[in-house]
């Protein structure tokens, strides 16, 4: 994963491609331009802002997604369901089979 803190946040403009109203917000990293449909203006304008945040701080954007460290973490972090299986795969080994009821889950 290439990082870069080389972004530049252009703006938001109506998606002329849809048939119903969406609208792109555009941004650019390491001279790779990026861009997100949203539903509506309020929406796209609400992602660039958090985008302009992330700059603000310093964070580093992952060259090939456009999104910055905090927005990766956040999109590829542990689901519902894989913590419960790695929470059953720890606790079930050690149970005996009549104990299965007793436990509080």
């Amino acid at each position: 994963m290439s990082t870069s803190t080389n972004v530049r946040v252009w703006g938001v403009r109506r998606n002329k491609s849809s048939s119903t109203a969406s609208y792109e917000a555009r941004w650019v990293v390491a001279g790779r331009e990026k861009s997100r449909t949203r539903r509506t203006r309020a929406l796209a304008e609400s992602f660039l802002s958090e985008l302009r945040q992330a700059a603000r701080r310093g964070e580093s954007f992952d060259v090939a997604t456009g999104l910055p460290e905090s927005m990766l973490r956040a999109a590829t972090g542990t689901t519902w369901y894989a913590f419960v299986l790695g929470y059953i795969g720890k606790r079930w080994p050690g149970l005996a089979v009549t104990a299965t009821a007793a436990v509080a889950w």
